[in-house]
């Protein structure tokens, strides 16, 4: 029996004014339709707070109508293990959300505080040893580099787990620059944490694995998750490749969840350590799909 009865794949963007097209936020909400899957609609949203405001409104309708609904978004979920404990004194992905949440300022039009806060907590939180790097070369920070620090050698480190299973992953520390996810992280935990505490939906909304363990069945009826569409290998076409892509992994994800697979794909990866099973759990987060020994044919790693 499938799990879910509608597939939210969200494309994240980073920027700091309205944009549209390549590069900015994209949206595909699939949903299936007998053994068919149907495409609801596929969006361009110029800022990330037209996003939120569609997101409340998918969610919603879902909880209302008694449909299961899985939201995968494309920004990590967690940091290096280590992490919320430095910022918060607590390692815990709940703790790291909600500090974040309460400093990163992220305005209507995109306007965001992001370099100023990542400055800043390399300056109070990884004092001698910064962790955050990347700006745009035409603005200074006074803790925040355009060149990639070395190597940390304590907690936190570079990458999580998950990210060294992903073929060209880029570190969480990395604000900007081609392939970079760091401003999408930042921007994107604050708006879902505020989501989950303010929206009225929280209560019905789990987030995976930290809420709900490596597991194919869930109490709640909606679950966000973290994805990595690059694990998707897309057919040719001459749209946007973000559009391209949303609506590639959502149609992938009805597919695996009508036959099972995706079941499976939210199930503990086999690389896992019981150790690092824990970590993932309690601070870390995991990327659906990632580690899994044999991956679905559309999957390109």
């Amino acid at each position: 029996m499938p799990l879910f009865d509608r597939i939210l794949i969200v494309d994240w963007s980073g920027a700091g004014q309205p944009v549209t097209g390549k590069n900015s936020l994209w949206a595909c909400l699939a949903r299936r339709e007998g053994d068919l899957v149907v495409i609801d609609w596929n969006e361009n949203f110029p800022t990330r707070h037209a996003f939120m405001q569609r997101l409340d409104v998918v969610v919603g309708a879902a909880i209302a109508e008694g449909q299961r609904l899985l939201c995968g978004f494309d920004f990590a979920f967690g940091y290096p293990t280590g992490t919320a404990e430095r910022l918060t004194g607590r390692a815990d992905w709940r703790a790291l959300w909600r500090k974040i949440a309460d400093e990163i300022e992220d305005a209507p039009d995109n306007r965001n505080n992001r370099f100023d806060l990542a400055s800043r907590w390399n300056a109070t939180h990884f004092g001698g040893e910064p962790r955050f790097w990347g700006r745009p070369h035409q603005h200074v920070y006074a803790d925040l580099s355009d060149k990639k620090p070395p190597a940390p050698t304590n907690a936190p480190l570079a990458f999580r787990r998950s990210e060294y299973f992903a073929k060209g992953a880029k570190a969480v520390w990395q604000l900007t620059y081609n392939g970079s996810v760091g401003s999408q992280t930042l921007l994107g935990i604050a708006r879902l944490s505020r989501f989950l505490d303010e929206s009225g939906h929280g209560e019905h909304v789990a987030v995976w694995p930290f809420e709900t363990g490596f597991a194919g069945t869930f109490e709640k009826p909606v679950v966000f998750a973290e994805i990595y569409p690059s694990l998707f290998a897309l057919p040719e076409g001459d749209e946007v490749k973000d559009a391209l892509q949303v609506r590639t992994v959502a149609e992938a994800f009805a597919r695996f969840d009508a036959d099972g697979r995706l079941g499976i794909l939210l199930d503990r990866p086999a690389v896992l350590t019981d150790d690092e099973l824990a970590v993932s759990i309690a601070e870390e987060g995991w990327v659906l799909g990632i580690g899994h020994l044999e991956l679905p044919r559309e999957m390109a790693a």
